[in-house]
């Protein structure tokens, strides 16, 4: 059922290029939970500064783990609605967010040629603590790309207990990711008065999601030596294998929080 529903739309993201390039937010969401008759909650959550993110609450039906979606660099939390939906089709309790200046969140004035803002960081934080004390629950994070990055950050200072995380397209170090970029061509800064240093896991249980064709992130850049850490891989491009192979992409992420199938 899953399948019939979602094939068309997964065949057009087959052909998606996702960009490392620079941040490039959408105000205008390309699906809607309502467009798309899904059982959701719509909201507001405000970070600590006052700014207001736009949350969508994909809800379990059966009392899931819940797992916060931090997105890639661009576009919005209506391109990733689809990997909300199948996650929420096979028990997880799904939370996505826009940060500010994407989607419907709050205006922010972004350097589009940053690597990310710590901005971002803040937004995760706030979402992160109404889930938490929503669901009596720690959840599990899952960062996309330049999401890696907001969620390794928000990693290093919360006392948030978190469950498991997910890294789709990791960035070990945003350092050495801007050389990567301008090794291609494209020049890329780091937010004023960072400190980039190769991110350190601790004990947190992690999915390092790989797509072999990527040429950012690679096997290479998973923490050696961590604890508890699962790898998965797919013959795809940056952060593309869930809309070349969304079933087994689902599945592995379900079945490293524990959800039974």
């Amino acid at each position: 059922m899953i399948a019939h529903r979602l094939a068309a739309v997964l065949l057009v993201g087959i052909f998606m290029t996702f960009q490392v390039n620079a941040i490039k937010p959408n105000r205008v969401y390309s699906y809607t939970p309502d467009k798309m008759e899904l059982t959701y909650e719509e909201f507001k959550v405000i970070a600590e500064d006052g700014v207001s993110l736009n949350v969508w609450h994909l809800p379990a039906d059966n009392d899931g783990s819940p797992i916060i979606i931090s997105q890639s660099d661009a576009g919005n939390m209506g391109d990733w609605l689809y990997l909300g939906l199948y996650l929420q089709a096979y028990g997880l309790d799904v939370w996505m967010y826009d940060y500010r200046g994407f989607g419907q969140s709050n205006d922010f004035a972004i350097v589009q040629d940053q690597l990310f803002h710590m901005e971002f960081v803040t937004d995760l934080d706030a979402v992160a603590e109404y889930v938490y004390q929503k669901t009596g629950k720690a959840p599990a994070l899952m960062g996309l790309s330049m999401g890696t990055i907001i969620v390794n950050e928000f990693l290093r200072r919360t006392d948030i207990p978190i469950a498991k995380v997910i890294f789709d397209g990791y960035v070990a170090s945003p350092k050495e990711w801007i050389e990567r970029l301008a090794a291609n061509g494209k020049i890329v800064t780091l937010p004023k008065g960072y400190r980039s240093r190769k991110y350190r896991l601790g004990k947190v249980e992690s999915l390092f999601i790989v797509s072999e064709k990527d040429f950012y992130s690679t096997l290479s850049d998973i923490p050696k030596g961590q604890p508890d850490r699962n790898i998965k891989t797919f013959d795809c491009e940056h952060i593309s294998g869930f809309f070349r192979f969304p079933e087994e992409y689902t599945t592995g992420i379900v079945s490293f929080i524990d959800v039974s199938l």
